[in-house]
């Protein structure tokens, strides 16, 4: 009863293996075309020159941006498993874990993992086994054949992969390929992503930017406040 109990409550670590990144992504061009929406809300409604909206344009993410990143991988693991849950009828309950990054000879890259419990993470490899096989096979021949420069860690034949009950994050996470092609659009992600950065954007200004601001709306404030005394 104990184990079973164990097993229950354990987390399984899993890689997704097609996080995008936080560089020259579409995550970075949001960065990017929101600090230049805002910038220019900014100058418009106060009435700036366009050297005060380029400042504050450039003063985005001079502070708290691990917060807002961390931010964003939460929102990002909530919403990277809805279609494959609608897909399973499987509810996977999954939470962001941490973020790495590997170097590579041409770039570093972001690694994004998340917990799922355990018993879960089961029930979705033995729906893949029993739903995917052919495509996991075709997947794992694809991602782990050796080319010129790449040497993979793993067989490129899933037969020799063993039980997926032993199977580790990078092995679980290829098995999520299943459910991807070149088509695929996560739009929650996109859309809550994007919240995010708008929720969160103001506090990766400098506090001498802040405060600038804080006194430019104080004064149109006051300005209305005055106007409607007449």
């Amino acid at each position: 009863m104990l184990k079973q109990l164990s097993f229950i409550m354990s987390k399984t670590t899993i890689e997704l293996p097609n996080f995008e990144g936080f560089d020259y992504s579409w995550i970075d061009s949001e960065f990017d075309n929101v600090a230049q929406m805002e910038s220019e809300y900014y100058a418009e409604e106060y009435n700036l020159s366009d050297e005060k909206k380029e400042e504050i344009k450039d003063d985005y993410f001079s502070q708290n941006f691990e917060e807002l990143k961390e931010e964003i991988c939460k929102v990002y693991a909530q919403n990277y498993f809805n279609d494959i849950e609608s897909e399973t009828d499987i509810e996977l309950d999954a939470e962001f874990e941490s973020l790495g990054s590997q170097q590579t000879w041409l770039c570093r890259l972001d690694r994004f993992f998340v917990e799922v419990p355990t018993n879960k993470a089961q029930s979705l490899l033995k729906w893949i086994f029993d739903n995917k096989y052919q495509e996991l096979e075709d997947v794992v021949l694809r991602r782990f054949t050796a080319q010129d420069g790449y040497f993979p860690h793993y067989s490129n034949n899933l037969k020799e992969w063993g039980d997926y009950s032993e199977w580790d994050h990078n092995q679980i996470g290829t098995a999520l390929l299943v459910f991807f092609d070149d088509s695929s659009f996560n739009y929650d992600i996109h859309e809550k992503v994007s919240e995010v950065i708008y929720g969160q954007l103001f506090n990766t200004l400098s506090d001498d930017m802040q405060k600038f601001l804080d006194k430019e709306f104080d004064k149109k404030e006051a300005a209305k406040a005055q106007l409607s005394l007449f």
